[in-house]
């Protein structure tokens, strides 16, 4: 799998903290200055000798709290806020030890900060803020915890469930935060995914922001290769790109073995008993999965994979896999995103869909185009066709003119030929790229021979699949390395390798000017053959391999 150029790389995901939605941070806002004035008034209520310390720090919440408050409604909160659930648990515990007949409300409060933390920012945020709320906690009891066994099993049990509270709290809205982030993330790209840049660009930036939120070595789109859909992989180590053919095809047969559900696997050692293979859904699993998983995992060259079934109205349309090198993936993280993988089918069937539109549209602007070149631009060659024959014809055979009449009518035979095919595949929108670069390549040679009396030797195979960009491209390089020789040197032989190897296009093309003129030719290097060849993202070299004679070497990834 040869990689492209990977698109632009997103490392936030779901697994590291993005901070709350808008309408949540208002509302944590709004429950702040409640709870500041929940207890201002139960402070009041209760207490006969008021505590100035209290009251001071009532007081100074209540206004802090009011000031957040108007910043979220207003418009101007900033989009990270954790700092201010740090303030609330050091708030609680502060008044806790100041204000004993409320401590036990005081450690109701404690939780709403980690559960918020916890949900926009992570379980290591809310882990961190918890560990701070149990710190203040033991440090309040740290008396009757020195007392031991005179201390009354009642005492005991209810300091553990305050110790237990904040941290269970964090791990409790653990699955609540993944959701939430997941949800954010689809957001995000919903918004930032424009479907008009296509089908293959939008895959690729998919699964690299998937790879991102998920903190996987690899992720795969798969899609049907029937309907010319990619399969889009990115790793840690390439980036983004599509696979070729051949390892789509292989993913396709073992995804297609797959049921209809999410299915997870994980390559265990011989000693451990637990099973392999998993489905999240309440559904009996089948015979020998476990077979094409191990070889998908093989193939992705990971360890432990999440396959996810693109389903709608019960047609797949393909999977997204996600792999990692190690044993990772939690049953939460896997949940969250099979509920968003219908959203990212539709994403997907809107840049496929527009590609349709696309191609629908080009289709008839071809066919007009066609049209039209077929009543104007091939009328003057039939006529010079014609008039050339007609010329043919009052020579007679033994005169030495008629032989080069008859190589001019060939010639102009085989354009008006090519011009005919050239219309005929507007017409239709009929793409015949995969073989066009061959005869193209075989006439022009032939004919620039027969024109300016150059030996040419064209050593290529019968077929070279190429698109029909990439064979108009290459055909126009080989004719401006041609002109090149003609105008720039001597050489009255030209030698021209034209080859595939290793997914790419190799292009040699040697002269005899230097042997003629017993000294190496000047060096010239065209500054429009090197931009076009840059256009490709291909490689030019220039060369004399034998010292005297010039070798020019051009290199085009498919």
């Amino acid at each position: 799998m040869n990689p492209s150029p990977s698109t632009q790389k997103f490392t936030t995901g779901p697994t590291s903290g993005t901070g709350l939605s808008v309408e949540i941070r208002r509302f944590s806002a709004g429950m702040r200055v409640i709870t500041a004035l929940l207890c201002t008034v139960l402070f009041f209520s209760t207490e006969n000798n008021i505590d100035a310390r209290v009251l001071a720090v009532l007081l100074v919440y209540g206004l802090w709290s009011a000031w957040l408050l108007w910043v979220e409604a207003s418009g101007r909160g900033l989009r990270s806020a954790l700092w201010s659930y740090w303030i609330d648990v050091a708030w609680s515990l502060m008044l806790m030890k100041l204000w004993s007949a409320g401590a036990l409300l005081m450690l109701i409060t404690l939780v709403q900060p980690v559960v918020l933390a916890s949900i926009g920012y992570g379980i290591t945020q809310g882990l961190l803020l918890s560990a701070l709320a149990t710190s203040g906690l033991i440090a309040y009891n740290g008396s009757d915890l020195m007392s031991g066994p005179s201390l009354g099993w009642h005492r005991h049990i209810q300091i553990m469930i305050m110790l237990a509270l904040a941290p269970s709290a964090a791990l409790i809205a653990r699955p609540m935060g993944i959701r939430f982030r997941w949800s954010t993330l689809l957001s995000q790209l919903e918004a930032q995914l424009d479907p008009r840049h296509g089908l293959n660009p939008i895959c690729a930036e998919l699964v690299e922001r998937l790879r991102g939120a998920t903190q996987a070595n690899v992720v795969a789109l798969v899609l049907p290769s029937s309907q010319g859909a990619p399969a889009m992989i990115a790793s840690r180590e390439d980036g983004s790109f599509r696979a070729n053919a051949e390892v789509h095809a292989r993913l396709e047969a073992l995804l297609a073995q797959m049921p209809a559900c999410t299915v997870s696997y994980v390559r265990r050692p011989w000693w451990d008993p637990r099973p392999s293979t998993r489905l999240h859904a309440d559904l009996p699993l089948p015979a020998g999965l476990s077979t094409p998983l191990a070889e998908l995992a093989l193939t992705l060259d990971v360890r432990c994979l999440h396959a996810l079934s693109l389903t709608r109205y019960a047609h797949q349309h393909g999977h997204i896999v996600v792999g990692y090198s190690s044993q990772r993936g939690a049953v939460y993280d896997v949940s969250a995103l099979a509920d968003v993988v219908p959203e990212l089918l539709r994403v997907v069937e809107q840049a496929a869909l527009v590609d349709q539109l696309q191609e629908e549209s080009a289709g008839h602007e071809r066919a007009r185009i066609g049209r039209d070149l077929h009543d104007s631009a091939i009328q003057p060659y039939l006529g010079l066709k014609y008039a050339v024959e007609s010329v043919a014809l009052r020579i007679p055979r033994d005169n030495p003119a008629r032989a080069e009449i008859d190589s001019l009518a060939e010639l102009v035979n085989g354009e008006v030929a090519a011009l005919r095919e050239l219309i005929s595949g507007l017409r239709t929108g009929n793409d015949q790229g995969d073989n066009a670069l061959v005869p193209a390549v075989r006439r022009q040679v032939r004919r620039f021979s027969v024109l300016f009396g150059i030996d040419i030797v064209l050593e290529c195979p019968d077929k070279l699949p190429t698109t029909r960009v990439m064979a108009s491209s290459l055909f126009h390089l080989v004719n401006e390395v041609l002109n090149n020789i003609r105008k720039h040197t001597a050489a009255r032989h030209i030698w021209i390798t034209l080859s595939l190897q290793a997914s790419m296009i190799k292009l040699v093309v040697r002269d005899d000017a230097g042997s003629l003129r017993g000294h190496p030719a000047d060096d010239f290097r065209p500054a429009s053959l090197s931009e076009r060849v840059a256009e490709l993202n291909g490689t030019l070299h220039i060369g004399r391999p034998d010292g005297l004679n010039t070798e020019l070497v051009i290199q085009i990834p498919l």
